[in-house]
């Protein structure tokens, strides 16, 4: 039987590494992607400008795109390399998730810039400053998720878990609020509608970056976490 060559695993790994780091890379690009897609849909939606959500509307293709190529690069890996440690099996998995999750914060960037369209003339709400809130908390959340990632920092990874509940806490208020006024004032509940959808895609991009740290957990610990609800799949 042929027995490898002394260097041939170390040259192996090495070669693994290096495919892994530029499946990382690429993974980082597509975040920076998707955060510059949830800045702008938050300007649109302070500013009602018609031209730049069309823009991003358009733009949301190309993460799509980004997302399939990361899966496709993250399987030609798989099938090539074949990584031995469990560790790294579950790394490449977690690369194809987190692309998953970050494509459907794409979608509720792309999803608020449509809202806009629909609330030409409807003058602005006060909801708009929780919004405002909640999305700086996100992009905070998605930014440090993805750090983790790379660091395999599980501590950090359950401090972004606990930290949605502040996203939680500003979407209950906005609703409320909303509401309230719809009560009050059957003359904004169109314009309150609306907000109501545009609030539901910030809370839901909060519950995808809580996926992307229950993952991170895993791929460190090779363990699901406990005592928390199934991960969001919507």
């Amino acid at each position: 039987m042929l027995q490898p060559s002394d260097n041939k695993i170390p040259e192996n790994r090495a070669r693994f590494r290096k495919s892994l780091s530029d499946l990382q890379d690429s993974l980082i690009d597509m975040a920076s992607m998707v955060d510059k897609a949830l800045h702008l849909s938050l300007y649109i939606m302070k500013t009602r400008d018609h031209r730049q959500a069309e823009s991003l509307i358009r733009a949301d293709s190309d993460i799509n795109t980004k997302r399939y190529e990361l899966e496709e690069e993250a399987m030609r890996l798989l099938a090539t390399q074949q990584p031995v440690l469990s560790r790294d099996l579950r790394l490449v998995a977690a690369v194809m998730h987190i692309a998953g999750e970050l494509e459907r914060m794409g979608d509720y960037a792309k999803g608020l810039a449509r809202i806009s369209e629909k609330m030409e003339g409807l003058a602005p709400t006060s909801a708009l400053v929780l919004m405002d809130k909640m999305m700086q908390i996100s992009r905070e959340m998605l930014n440090q998720s993805i750090d983790a990632f790379l660091k395999g920092d599980i501590e950090l990874a359950r401090e972004l878990i606990r930290r949605d509940d502040e996203i939680d806490v500003l979407y209950n208020e906005a609703y409320h609020d909303l509401l309230k006024r719809m009560m009050e004032d059957n003359r904004v509940v169109d314009l309150a509608t609306y907000m109501l959808w545009a609030i539901h895609n910030v809370e839901r991009m909060g519950d995808r970056i809580t996926n992307i740290c229950e993952r991170i957990i895993f791929v460190e610990t090779g363990q699901i976490m406990s005592n928390h609800p199934p991960m969001h799949v919507d």
